[in-house]
């Protein structure tokens, strides 16, 4: 640990650096600040009234507890999912692929059994990388039609690379999940796109 410390105040190893991989470690930064944050409490499932938000998911034996989708892999029905009971009581939602799934199964006591189980007023967060030759507008026409198709927006980010090719990621929310596979034609109708795809890591 002292040898850490001389490493980062010399600057060989930034705090960040640091940081980053604690977090890798914890299972990424939604995991970790629950786990901080919730250290001294016992892990019991944790019945709440069921909030405004949906999340689409029922837990066999233990009906109106509070649930949430992970944002690390974005699960929607459909895919394969499993259950996480956390310190608070409640139960994170993952894919049975996601990045985190090995640590988490390590702690196989507090896995537990999830289905789907949708409803008119649930609301899934979905992820999508466009790749395109960059060009004049090109966001600006790619977010138009995400507009069109009544996505509601709620991050992006765009990169450029030497050569010019664009790479664009979109986090929103969608309803129906189904619809998913029409909106990325859409997309890709695009002038200037070649790929798009649903991502389901948060790297």
């Amino acid at each position: 640990v002292s040898a850490l410390y001389t490493a980062i105040g010399e600057g060989h190893v930034s705090a960040k650096h640091v940081v980053q991989r604690l977090l890798a470690e914890l299972g990424g930064i939604d995991q970790a600040e629950e786990d901080l944050a919730e250290r001294s409490t016992p892990t019991t499932m944790l019945r709440r009234p069921r909030s405004s938000d949906d999340v689409g998911v029922s837990v066999p034996g233990a009906p109106g507890v509070l649930t949430k989708l992970a944002k690390c892999c974005t699960p929607v029905p459909g895919d394969q999912i499993m259950g996480f009971v956390t310190r608070g009581g409640g139960v994170s939602v993952h894919r049975t692929d996601c990045t985190n799934a090995a640590s988490l199964q390590q702690q196989s006591e507090r896995i537990i059994d999830v289905h789907w189980a949708p409803s008119p007023s649930s609301v899934f967060l979905v992820a999508i990388q466009v790749e395109a030759l960059d060009r004049h507008r090109l966001l600006s026409d790619v977010t138009r039609v995400l507009a069109d198709e009544k996505v509601n927006i709620l991050s992006a980010s765009v990169t450029t690379s030497g050569d010019r090719v664009a790479i664009s990621r979109f986090t929103f929310e969608m309803g129906d999940p189904k619809h998913l596979g029409h909106l990325l034609n859409v997309v890709r109708n695009v002038e200037g796109v070649y790929d798009v795809y649903r991502v389901t890591s948060a790297a």
